[in-house]
């Protein structure tokens, strides 16, 4: 069975010959550890760019490929919004684009068919969909609605206003939604056949459990049935302790559901179990970033353990690595989970 193959069983809750693992988008990584910047790759040569990528996520044996990841907060600079690229990691958002959640409605989702840096991006992708040639799927990782309308009108407001304007705040969700859809569906054209949605605002460090059903939970199943019209796999990812909320993940339509190093696999198997795929979630810093290879082994047999050797697990960092990981640390990651039959 190639990479592929493997993880389409993961997600179908069927044996695999071995436990599948994989990094976590680590655009960053790819490019940082190649000499490139997320900004100076915009200007490379796109075959080169893709190239690097292709062979970064092959030389640690990662079973997913991940297309142009880090790029999350480009799709606010094409609407309009003020980023500012890092020397090293990912470009932030720095002054919210909207006053009100009605504002939305001032948007043009259609600007980020012509943006410059997404087309860009976007010919990356088709690039390295040829070069995986079917053998792993290619995935994206891009905020999801949530955590986008927390970009666009600040996620102060946002909690605030779950609050005070509630009605408004389904409005501007409603529109991050529509713009999910829309971005999903240019990378879809493309070759990305994997869909992560990335939701750090949903924390349940951040919101409660009550509006994260209100809120959040709607706006996932929204995005996932529409990307299950297109015969694409999915995955949902939550930062931070979401075990109070696990149980109202398994009928989101999300194939899988990675968690943070916060939350426990016993845990996700107890609630997961024969129902969702779930991933994680060794600690992307203290521990991919700073342990020695025999120390990431271990921990990465500890989260095998704790899932509970049966199928449906995904071993996987708790979130994105840092830049500076060690390749070797990663390569420890992979290699623990090919020495483990799944039954």
């Amino acid at each position: 069975m190639n990479a592929k193959e493997i993880i389409t069983n993961l997600l179908e809750l069927k044996p695999t010959p071995r436990i599948p693992a994989t990094l976590m988008s680590a655009g960053a990584w790819a490019l940082n550890s190649n000499g490139l910047s997320l900004e100076r790759a915009l200007s490379a040569p796109a075959e080169e760019v893709a190239e690097i990528l292709h062979r970064a996520y092959n030389s640690v044996d990662s079973d997913i490929v991940w297309a142009m990841s880090g790029y999350n907060n480009i799709v606010i600079g094409a609407l309009g919004g003020k980023i500012k690229f890092r020397q090293k990691g990912t470009p932030d958002v720095i002054e919210t684009l909207i006053k009100d959640p009605l504002d939305a409605d001032n948007l043009d989702i259609n600007k980020i068919k012509n943006d410059e840096k997404i087309r860009f991006i976007l010919e990356v992708s088709r690039l390295l969909a040829q070069k995986i040639n079917g053998e792993n799927f290619l995935a994206l990782t891009r905020w999801g609605p949530f955590t986008l309308a927390g970009l666009l009108y600040g996620a102060e407001n946002l909690m605030r206003d779950v609050y005070k304007k509630p009605d408004a705040v389904r409005h501007l969700i409603d529109f991050t939604v529509d713009l999910y859809i829309a971005y999903a569906g240019l990378y879809i054209d493309n070759g990305v056949d994997f869909f992560l949605l990335a939701e750090p605002t949903a924390s349940g460090d951040m919101i409660s459990r009550k509006h994260f059903e209100a809120f959040a939970v709607p706006a996932f199943k929204k995005v996932f049935d529409a990307l299950k019209v297109k015969n694409v796999r999915t995955a949902l990812h939550i930062c931070g302790n979401i075990e109070n909320r696990l149980d109202l993940l398994n009928d989101i339509g999300a194939e899988l559901i990675s968690v943070d190093y916060k939350v426990s696999l016993k845990k996700c198997r107890e609630v997961f179990d024969k129902k969702t795929a779930f991933a994680g979630n060794v600690n992307p810093a203290a521990v991919m970033l700073k342990e020695t290879p025999e120390g990431v082994a271990r921990v990465s047999g500890e989260c095998i353990a704790d899932a509970g050797g049966e199928p449906g697990f995904l071993l996987m960092p708790g979130c994105d690595i840092p830049p500076a990981t060690p390749a070797a640390n990663i390569r420890a990651l992979t290699k623990t989970g090919r020495e483990y039959a799944v039954t």
